[in-house]
């Protein structure tokens, strides 16, 4: 089983804007290595909310059906990525989540998005969660949150027999270390590790723009952060083998 982690699409209104991933994503879909692979892409899929931006994603992702997991981030969510609106939200669902398959909704509810694959040898389960502070405060800038509520429903997911056995990879989109930027930070990220600790096998997350790759971190055996992908020309392949995971950059032209 294989995937691609992308992250921080930005999508814009204009198609002139949106060459660079555009390009990507179909240098993805075309080339034989990668055109089965699965994509996890962990929020900021638009720039910020506008319809014609979700159109313009949707048109891109579409080729993807039934193999691409999204999580939205707070751009999706909100003007500049910096003030929550619920309309630019709930277009995320009904523009992006219900076409695309995801499974699950992620604006007013904070149930986790949980999505099962199987092949011959292995199960994975992928689940996505909104990490969106839901806020008009403009000193909360770009900060997230999971809430209680969604912690709670992770714990319950995790601590389920019916889980027991498979592959997990958690995504979502704000960077749970920038516990020193006030204005970037996921605030309750240290209670998320806490409740990830040695339970899951992989965390994902954007965001920050920068990627980074840490191994056998907080009894977890890869936590990954992604680029922005529009401006990068490489991403990271994930590949899952009879329970082994390697984890390589690749060219994404």
């Amino acid at each position: 089983m294989k995937f691609i982690h992308l992250s921080d699409l930005h999508f814009h209104s204009f198609d002139s804007d949106n060459k660079g991933i555009v390009r990507r994503l179909e240098y993805i879909r075309q080339n034989p290595n990668y055109s089965s692979h699965n994509l996890i892409i962990t929020g900021d899929i638009v720039d910020d909310g506008h319809e014609r931006q979700y159109v313009n994603a949707y048109e891109a992702l579409q080729p993807f059906l039934g193999r691409v997991f999204i999580c939205p981030g707070n751009h999706d969510f909100g003007a500049a990525g910096n003030f929550f609106s619920k309309e630019r939200a709930e277009r995320f669902d009904a523009m992006l989540a219900k076409p695309l398959q995801q499974g699950g909704t992620f604006t007013g509810d904070s149930t986790p998005v949980v999505n099962i694959l199987r092949d011959v040898h292995d199960t994975v389960m992928l689940i996505g969660l909104d990490t969106n502070l839901e806020t008009d405060h403009p000193f909360d800038f770009a900060c997230g949150e999971v809430g209680e509520s969604q912690l709670g429903f992770l714990k319950t997911i995790l601590a389920s027999p019916a889980s027991a056995g498979m592959l997990k990879i958690v995504f979502f989109h704000h960077h749970p270390f920038m516990h020193k930027n006030p204005f970037m930070e996921l605030k309750d990220g240290r209670q998320l590790m806490r409740t990830l600790y040695g339970r899951v096998d992989m965390v994902l997350f954007g965001h920050k723009h920068v990627a980074d790759k840490w191994e056998n971190l907080n009894g977890i055996k890869y936590v990954l952060a992604a680029n922005n992908t529009y401006g990068n020309d490489f991403a990271q392949e994930i590949v899952i083998a009879q329970g082994q995971i390697t984890v390589t950059p690749i060219p994404i032209i």
